[in-house]
């Protein structure tokens, strides 16, 4: 079926559900409703509810919302636990599916960063047959104005996190909440695959989303700071969505499964090899501080050999190149050297510049090294397509 005969089956009348979910949102939540009111009044083809998604906020946002109530026929309030972005969201959908009967889902931030202006050009690209319309800092004519270089840093690594190694590279603003969803195309995605609580549920929606085969459009999002109240972002939800980034690479990649059993054996080798040469080999000349360091360096040299040989023969059997093995193996060799960079610049970026544990930060850059490394061994050393 094309977009351009889904777009003809769009211009039907339909229910839009604009999902707002709250945690202390009262004075946002009080500018934001009669603001959304007016931008959809503009809009006549369809019809809209507004429903807000509050974890029990302690700072009464339920009661401005019931408030609002009063003027507003169509704004909806369900309460619940504090769980979690994502559980929110979850919950909102449901509610706006069944209760609602919504045809589309708009998410949306309370806090005042997503601009309802917008609701309409999300709307003209679900009305042009699109499944999902993002609003995208990352296009032209999108913007973060308000952002230090800290938070544009911090935004541009997890975007790239959720593009490349979760591999949805179509998309240039992953990590965008400001979206609108067919229903439809929302049905087919298993809730269960949705298991992430928090700022990595949007990165895991869209993938789910691609999973079913939405077709997808970016409109440009200008994003502003939030003016009251303080960020819902906490560490624990750059953990989440960082290690969740590389749970849906592994899910969609039988090759980096590989690449991965092939490096951590790689390990094993390595210590058994440092082992021997420490205690067998070297000793014949005399210990020393060189024999340590010439162990250890045995060890890397053989274990990088290992590796290479096993990925050449195993995970990248059947891929053509002209280049002779030994070039490649020259490759393997800088990739490997490069992945150790890599893996001390993260600890100490994190370490030091958010406060992380030593051994967590540790830990990270091994992870972000691994992935650096499969991934510029796949475009470089073996020249294939990413999977």
């Amino acid at each position: 079926m094309t977009c351009s005969y889904l777009g003809i089956l769009g211009k039907h009348r339909m229910k839009i559900a604009i999902i707002l979910p709250t945690y202390n949102e009262k004075e946002n939540i009080e500018i934001l409703i009669p603001k959304l009111e007016v931008e959809i009044k503009n809009i006549k083809k369809h019809d809209f509810e507004i429903l807000v998604v509050d974890d029990n906020s302690p700072d009464n946002t339920a009661s401005a919302v019931n408030q609002l109530q009063k003027q507003y026929k169509n704004l909806h309030l369900v309460s619940g636990e504090k769980k979690g972005l994502g559980v929110a969201y979850l919950r909102g959908a449901s509610y706006a599916i069944d209760k609602l009967k919504a045809d589309v889902l708009i998410m949306m931030d309370a806090d005042l960063s997503h601009p309802p202006e917008l609701i309409a050009e999300l709307m003209k690209g679900i009305d042009e047959g699109y499944d999902l319309v993002i609003g995208s800092r990352y296009v032209k004519g999108g913007a973060t104005p308000d952002w230090n270089l800290r938070r544009r840093v911090i935004s541009k690594v997890g975007n790239s996190f959720a593009r490349i190694i979760a591999g949805m590279y179509k998309i240039h603003d992953c990590t965008s909440g400001y979206r609108a969803i067919r229903t439809s195309v929302y049905k087919k995605v298993n809730t269960k695959n949705l298991s992430t609580k928090g700022y990595a549920f949007i990165s895991t929606l869209l993938y789910e989303l691609f999973s079913v085969g939405a077709r997808a459009k970016e409109v440009p999002l200008v994003f502003y700071d939030r003016k009251y109240g303080d960020t819902k972002l906490k560490s624990k939800d750059m953990m989440e969505f960082f290690f969740n980034s590389f749970r849906l690479r592994f899910k969609s990649s039988k090759r980096m499964i590989k690449f991965a059993a092939v490096g951590g054996s790689g390990i094993f080798v390595n210590l058994g090899i440092f082992t021997l040469a420490k205690n067998v080999l070297y000793p014949l000349y005399g210990r020393t501080n060189m024999t340590l360091l010439a162990s250890s360096l045995t060890g890397d040299e053989i274990s990088i050999i290992y590796n290479f040989l096993l990925n050449h023969y195993w995970t990248f059997r059947g891929v053509t190149s002209k280049e002779h093995i030994l070039k490649k193996l020259a490759k393997f060799h800088i990739v490997a050297l490069t992945s150790v960079v890599i893996n001390n610049a993260v600890l100490f970026f994190l370490h030091i510049g958010f406060g992380l544990t030593d051994v967590v930060a540790k830990f990270i850059g091994i992870i972000i090294a691994f992935i650096w490394n499969y991934l510029l061994n796949v475009k470089w050393t073996w020249r294939e397509k990413i999977q």
